[in-house]
């Protein structure tokens, strides 16, 4: 007479056991999907806050290492004509228009310096003598789009000419209101402002050009205070830095006007070529992201706010 083992015949799972067991996996990953998605948000903010501090702190300890700022600046601007080989948001873009790369191009306007003009004389007296355009037939918008080389600041040398870069803009809705007719909204003063973490009262549009410039793979402050140029990380990755600007962009106070005075703050302009002035460093990024150029104070708080929703 055979003897059956009840314990062998039952070892392993039933299929009941198993499907409970599935069900109860499927359970906890969805209650652990909100606090992955919280820390991948919290992860991307620190990240680009982190770069954005880095990189502003590189900037000091070169100005204060080389009593200058930087050459070899991105313009900003395409340093040719679209020649139909990227396609996308370059086609057809023009020689010297606002870069067709970037994330946002609405955010600037395309303006030429003239070797004579103030502006020019203010960049090469602060150490930006020389800068690059961008490339728009480049298929990476961010690495290896440098093109051209333009000399600054000697109106008495051939080989200065007039070279394009990008101003910053307003933004209509964003603005501070002092009262007395202090009124900034949908200024220059009032993006720089919300981008910067400062009041819009202490810049002024009238006496000042406030110059974009990105801080790419050339600038000599790469390998000198810092050892690569970073770059922004976006949300949507349809704007990654192959298909974006993503490096960051530099904001410059570049002397405008010698006479006149700030119509807002009554205060008179220089009387005097001021060198450019290092404002701090800001990213632009797409639309779904901000509205405006985006700085360390910005995104600290973008950063507060998306744990706040997540909790």
């Amino acid at each position: 007479m055979k003897h059956y083992n009840n314990m062998t015949r039952q070892a392993g799972m039933t299929l009941i056991e198993l499907t409970v067991v599935l069900l109860i996996l499927i359970g906890l990953a969805g209650l652990l999907v909100p606090y992955v998605g919280s820390f991948s948000q919290t992860t991307h903010d620190s990240t680009n806050s982190n770069n954005l501090t880095q990189l502003n702190n590189a900037m000091g300890r070169y100005v204060t290492d080389k009593n200058h700022l930087p050459p070899h600046v991105d313009t900003l601007t395409n340093g040719l004509a679209d020649a139909g080989s990227a396609g996308g948001a370059c086609s057809g873009a023009a020689l010297g228009g606002v870069y067709c790369g970037l994330a946002n191009p609405a955010l600037f306007s395309n303006v030429a310096f003239g070797a004579n003009s103030t502006q020019a004389q203010s960049l090469a007296a602060s150490g930006i003598n020389m800068a690059v355009g961008n490339d728009p037939n480049a298929q990476n918008k961010t690495f290896g789009t440098s093109t051209g080389m333009y000399m600054l600041g000697d109106p008495a040398n051939a080989i200065y000419d007039t070279t394009n870069f990008a101003l910053v803009t307003g933004v209509a809705g964003v603005g501070q209101n002092y009262g007395m007719g202090m009124d900034y909204t949908g200024t220059t003063e009032a993006h720089l402002a919300r981008a910067l973490g400062r009041d819009a009262m202490v810049y002024s549009d009238t006496c000042y050009d406030y110059v974009a410039v990105g801080i790419g793979d050339n600038n000599e402050l790469i390998q000198s205070t810092m050892a690569a140029a970073p770059v922004y990380f976006p949300q949507d990755a349809q704007f990654g830095p192959t298909q974006a600007y993503g490096h960051f962009i530099a904001i410059l106070q570049v002397d405008s006007a010698n006479t006149g005075t700030d119509p807002l703050t009554t205060q008179p302009c220089s009387t005097i070529t001021e060198p450019a002035k290092f404002l701090g460093v800001v990213a632009n990024v797409p639309t779904t992201e901000s509205n405006t150029l985006v700085g360390v104070n910005t995104l600290l708080a973008q950063g507060w706010n998306n744990r706040a929703a997540a909790n």
